[in-house]
């Protein structure tokens, strides 16, 4: 369990990079579901989602018994893209489009799939 959470906080921190020239996104965040516009709050909350759909998206992946092959860096670079999509696919984008008022760009959609990546490469090298 502690690895799930250290890959979805490596991951959720990470993806952070790629909304650094527009931080009003986490402002947002924080105010629709604190009512308080902070960055530093919205980060956090970020942070908390991020560590919650590792827990929960590793933990599917593993009762579902999906085994790679080869345990090698390729095959969790591929489970990490499968894993990022479907991040952004069942989660991210129904709750931001139906909650947040969130606008939905390239930038959006790729950190989803780095964060993806990060979290399942950091979760199969330490496990």
């Amino acid at each position: 369990m502690i690895k799930k959470i250290l890959s979805g906080f490596i991951g959720g921190l990470l993806e952070i990079i790629f909304f650094i020239n527009n931080l009003s996104v986490f402002s947002t965040i924080s105010y629709h579901i604190l009512r308080i516009d902070s960055v530093i709050l919205g980060i956090i909350l970020h942070l908390i989602a991020a560590i919650i759909i590792a827990l929960v998206g590793i933990s599917i992946i593993e009762v579902a018994k999906v085994r790679y092959e080869n345990k090698n860096f390729l095959s969790a670079l591929i489970m990490g893209i499968l894993f990022g999509s479907a991040v952004l696919g069942l989660f991210s984008l129904p709750v931001h489009l139906l909650v947040f008022p969130i606008k939905i760009t390239l930038t959006y959609v790729l950190a989803h799939i780095f964060y993806g990546i990060i979290t399942y490469l950091v979760y199969s090298f330490v496990k």
